[in-house]
């Protein structure tokens, strides 16, 4: 068994520190956010039970720069409104 990085990769979207955060309907479920702009790279359905396997995800994840910055672009235009009018 290869050993676990014990340390987390600073946050993709603006360097904060990563935190732990429950998720799924029971709160069994755990995905690391970003203290300070609240972000993750992670998508919901990779959540794990385990904190080390969270860690993974998201070293994984804060680690493929274009993976995020299509994530990134993705919610971008999700929180966009339309104003019927050129810029």
């Amino acid at each position: 068994m290869k050993p676990q990085p014990k340390h987390l990769r600073a946050c993709a979207y603006c360097g904060g520190e990563p935190r732990l955060t429950k998720c799924g309907d029971h709160k069994e479920f755990v995905v690391y956010q970003c203290s300070r702009c609240y972000e993750t790279p992670v998508r919901l359905d990779e959540a794990r039970l385990c904190e080390a396997a969270a860690r993974n995800i998201w070293n994984k994840r804060t680690d493929d720069a274009e993976y995020v910055l299509n994530t990134y672009k993705r919610i971008m235009a999700s929180t966009t409104t339309f104003t019927g009018r050129e810029p």
